[in-house]
Parts: C-alpha cells; structure tokens; sequence
C-alpha cells in the first residue's frame, strides 16, 4: 500500500547542488568525508537559499557519527578533511582534550567555492583552538 503524499510535499533530504558535485574540491574529498558530507549538511534544518544557512552552528558528536556508521578514528579524518577542504568550519573544540568537556560545534562553510585558488582560506582542525576561553 502506497503512502499518501499531502500535496507536493518531499520526504526529508539534504540538497547537494550541481556545482557542488561537480567541482574539483568535492571530486578530491576521501570517499568518507564525502559519505559523511551529507550529514553534515542535514544538520542545518534552513532552506538552501537561506542565508543564515552558513550562520547557524550545530553539533556532531562521535556517537553520532557512530550510529551511522563511521569509527571514531575515521570520524575524527572527515571532520578534519572537511575543514581542510573549506565544507564546514570549527567554531568550538569540545571533548576531553578541548577547553571543555563538551561537543565539537560547526557551521557550514562556503570556502570549498575557492578551493585550489590563491583565495582560499585554510584551516587546519588539528591546529584550531576555540575563541571562546
């Protein structure tokens, strides 16, 4: 038996626009970052045009990542492949090693548009610290 649709409504899902796919910094992100990608872009509930879309902040935390499917060990390369690669941001350093004991915090980022310019920013994950003390 078929579900009823109300109207045009979709199910939930996370948009990955063309320009997204089809650029240079997605087509050279390890496969698992790319797999966890989507995740990370889930987490921010506002619509892809939305532009507190790159404001919000959300977190991700291993236990998380590890219900769906990613080792802590893997986990902590895609947080560190997608800041390398400018598809989220740190915002704060949470877990034992962190100022506090707490969650890692994100947003989403924009730089992967620049990657592989003399424009674009890198940041480094393991070198980050949080601005707040």
């Amino acid at each position: 038996m078929r579900k009823k649709i109300r109207g045009n409504r979709l199910p939930p899902f996370v948009p990955m626009p063309w320009e997204l796919l089809n650029s240079k910094c997605f087509h050279e992100l390890p496969y698992a970052a790319a797999k966890a990608l989507p995740y990370f872009m889930g987490k921010i509930k506002l619509s892809y045009n939305d532009s507190q879309r790159y404001q919000d902040t959300f977190r991700f935390s291993y236990p998380e990542a590890r219900s769906y499917g990613f080792p802590f060990a893997t986990f902590s390369q895609i947080i560190k492949k997608l800041t390398q690669f400018g598809f989220i941001d740190p915002v704060e350093r949470g877990g034992l090693r962190g100022y506090r004991v707490g969650y890692n915090v994100f947003r989403l980022s924009n730089r992967w548009k620049k990657f592989g310019t003399n424009d674009f920013e890198n940041i480094n994950w393991e070198t980050f610290t949080s601005k707040k003390v």
